[in-house]
């Protein structure tokens, strides 16, 4: 756990990536939080949820204060209510399942008393701290799971089902998974049945998430300094000039004038 005290000066960090999952707890907003080369602001009483692999930079301003949860998904593994959300949160994309939330005033106490009180455990010397800390960083995510039910113009029906369960499949082999005929087999549906359905929840093709997904993670691994070799080979395209012409196709941008605009 890390406190985010006021600043002496303006805070940007560089864009970065983790294998744990980061819980942010603004208590004063100010500045913005980029989150896979989408802007958000850093709002008073707000949480922000980071994936693992997501690559994320936050340019915090001068008063804004909070606390940051460092935690990985077994934590929470005998609760599959916030499993679900965490692993809805990895599986789909920010502008999909965004990972802000956002409270309003008179609940601010209440974030500010929990948060408090686990950073008081964190710094403790009781041989209990962890499961302390623990609990309070799972009544955060509880609130985070409610509010996403009460206010969420998503829809929960979104992400259950056959397109839930193609997400997940794609977000684990998507380096190796790459066209509409194996997913639909491991998923036991007909290709047009299995486009159908995705289309009509997200307005893409099958071909079309996967590609979408490829792209997220070369941009995410360009921009945390792998050449645009390196990242071919890591998303298994054998020959780089492939991997060049399909990254331009697909932004308009080649690995290397991406990378420069980034920088």
């Amino acid at each position: 756990m890390i406190e985010l005290d006021t600043l002496l000066k303006n805070d940007a960090t560089e864009p970065h990536r983790h294998h744990y999952y980061e819980c942010f707890v603004f208590l004063k907003g100010g500045g913005t939080h980029i989150v896979d080369f989408v802007e958000f602001p850093i709002e008073t009483n707000s949480i922000h949820i980071v994936t693992p692999g997501q690559v994320h930079k936050v340019k915090r301003q001068l008063n804004s204060t909070g606390f940051v949860f460092l935690f990985d998904l077994l934590h929470f593994d005998q609760d599959k209510r916030i499993e679900q959300l965490l692993f809805d949160h990895t599986c789909f994309d920010v502008n999909e399942f965004s990972p802000c939330y956002h409270f309003d005033a008179a609940f601010g106490e209440e974030l500010k008393y929990i948060s408090t009180q686990a950073w008081k455990e964190e710094n403790s010397k009781s041989p209990l701290k962890n499961q302390i800390v623990l609990n309070q960083l799972t009544l955060l995510l509880l609130y985070c799971l409610r509010l996403r039910g009460s206010t969420s113009t998503e829809g929960r029906g979104k992400h259950t089902g056959l397109y839930s369960a193609f997400r997940r499949l794609m977000h684990n082999e998507y380096k190796s998974l790459k066209k509409v005929k194996d997913y639909a087999a491991i998923l036991n549906v007909t290709e047009k049945y299995l486009n159908d359905e995705v289309m009509q929840k997200c307005g893409e093709t099958v071909s079309a998430v996967i590609n979408r997904h490829i792209i997220l993670e070369a941009k995410r691994l360009l921009n945390t300094g792998v050449s645009a070799k390196e990242v071919g080979y890591e998303l298994n395209f054998t020959d780089p000039a492939h991997f060049s012409k399909f990254f331009k196709t697909q932004t308009g941008f080649s690995p290397s004038e991406f990378k420069n605009i980034h920088d």
